[in-house]
């Protein structure tokens, strides 16, 4: 069972470049629980073709909670030299998993990822 885990850079060097280059940290870092990384799609507007992706925002699928820990272990490495922020959400909302769920979104919030 997994858990979506949504990132969003925001701040001075929150852009395209920095959320592949974030994509391309949390892929090298061979986490285990971490199922996927994938760009967050956007619904298509009046007139558009198709779907958009977010050009801040990636989601994370985690199946454990030493995962996260990992993720944001990797997120603070990777922040060093940046002005970013990286605001983790819990978006997934599998009945099983709520309570923890909230409990870990807790836990992320009070470690918002800013430099």
């Amino acid at each position: 069972m997994a858990t979506e885990l949504e990132l969003r850079l925001e701040g001075e060097d929150a852009n395209e470049d920095s959320l592949e280059d974030l994509i391309d940290w949390l892929e090298r870092a061979n986490i285990d629980g971490l199922e996927g990384i994938k760009r967050k799609e956007l619904p298509p507007t009046k007139g558009d073709m198709g779907f958009f992706t977010d050009p801040n925002t990636i989601m994370t699928m985690i199946s454990t909670g030493i995962a996260v820990v990992q993720v944001m272990a990797a997120i603070l490495q990777w922040q060093k030299n940046k002005k970013v922020t990286v605001t983790p959400k819990i978006t997934d909302s599998d009945k099983e998993m709520v309570e923890l769920n909230s409990q870990i979104q807790v836990i992320l919030d009070k470690m918002k990822f800013h430099k």
